[in-house]
């Protein structure tokens, strides 16, 4: 008799972990990974053709669902997919590696891949691409026209068109930095550094000022995949993935904490799946946060207090993921790198256009 329960309990399970488009396999994998996690929560990770790279058949609606088509998951709102940049049948392909994602001045897109940074106008024109440094591994380029390459514990800025124009590298002596993400904030560089679990605040001249991450219990954010993202909203507060927490934390930036959302579930659509999600993000000029996930490969979109009004699912993206690079535009488009295609994915408010 208590096989028989076990086995409905269990049948059960799989059933409702479907509708959500979580496979129970992965699942399987996401229960081992969490339960190591959680032994090592202690522990630190690491001139060319003008037309855009349209997708080969017309925009489809982005999935709003995360089950099979039978069991939608009702949300505020429906994106489509409206571009795609790079990819196999692209005319600018990206071959190797695709590392990054940031919108520019005037929406214009660059992204980071092959050891290049390349440049399209916001509709999808191939503008040009100039060599990036050696193991870059993200981006950032800022309203006034700056790019910020991370590459291990370096920090390199160019301008628009690949010229140098400094850098510095970030840790201490015998303790560098592992960059995985840069913002810049009114006079202030934060560089997100996975290997001591915090962001770092550095001025113009490579000084630091500072520490965001490390006014919690463990003293650090809890990152088991070795990942740090962030990226800041109008008021100038800092929104990271807490990644081993499966939390988004937000932070001022003299490092005081001031909350956040999420946590770990498979039953509903806004919790986080896996031993540690979410593994990417962004911030919308409204202040929404985007999230992208791995083991489940989706992105969702987010109310600052938390609430889920946007899901782009597993059909979007390839499952293989552990990225998701994500940028915003001031059209609030959402530019969705997948790694595995080498592709940047583009999706609008359906009936926005492009």
């Amino acid at each position: 008799m208590e096989n028989s329960d076990n086995k409905t309990a269990q049948t059960g399970l799989v059933d409702r972990l479907r509708r959500y488009g979580v496979a129970p396999v992965a699942v399987l994998g996401a229960f081992a990974a969490f339960a190591g996690a959680l032994f090592r929560s202690g522990s630190a990770p690491k001139p060319a053709a003008n037309k855009p790279a349209l997708p080969a058949s017309p925009p489809r609606p982005a999935s709003t669902q995360t089950g099979p088509p039978s069991t939608p998951v009702k949300l505020e709102r429906e994106y489509v997919r409206t571009a795609t940049l790079g990819g196999a049948v692209s005319s600018h392909p990206i071959r190797r590696s695709l590392n990054g994602v940031a919108v520019g001045p005037a929406d214009r897109i660059y992204l980071l891949g092959d050891g290049e940074v390349r440049i399209f106008e916001a509709g999808g024109e191939f503008s040009g691409a100039w060599k990036a440094p050696e193991r870059a591994a993200c981006i950032h380029v800022t309203s006034e026209g700056l790019v910020y390459l991370g590459a291990q514990d370096r920090l390199a800025i160019y301008d628009l068109k690949g010229n140098p124009m400094g850098g510095f590298s970030a840790g201490e002596s015998g303790n560098p930095a592992v960059i995985t993400a840069i913002k810049v904030v009114r006079n202030e560089i934060l560089v997100a550094d996975s290997d001591s679990r915090c962001i770092r605040r550095y001025d113009s001249q490579g000084r630091e000022l500072g520490r965001i991450g490390t006014q919690n219990k463990t003293g650090s954010f809890m990152l088991p995949n070795r990942w740090l993202d962030f990226d800041v909203d109008s008021r100038g507060v800092i929104h990271a993935t807490d990644s081993g927490r499966h939390r988004v934390s937000s932070w001022a930036l003299d490092g005081s904490p001031l909350g956040g959302f999420g946590k770990f579930g498979m039953s509903h659509p806004a919790d986080f799946v896996g031993c540690c999600n979410p593994v990417n993000l962004a911030v919308s000029p409204d202040g929404e946060i985007v999230t992208g996930e791995k083991m489940v490969a989706r992105v969702k979109v987010y109310e600052p207090a938390g609430k889920l009004v946007a899901l782009m699912g597993p059909d979007n993206f390839d499952q293989q993921c552990t990225h998701i690079y994500l940028a915003v535009d001031s059209k609030r488009r959402i530019l969705a790198g997948d790694p595995v295609r080498r592709e940047v994915v583009i999706f609008s408010f359906k009936n926005q256009g492009t």
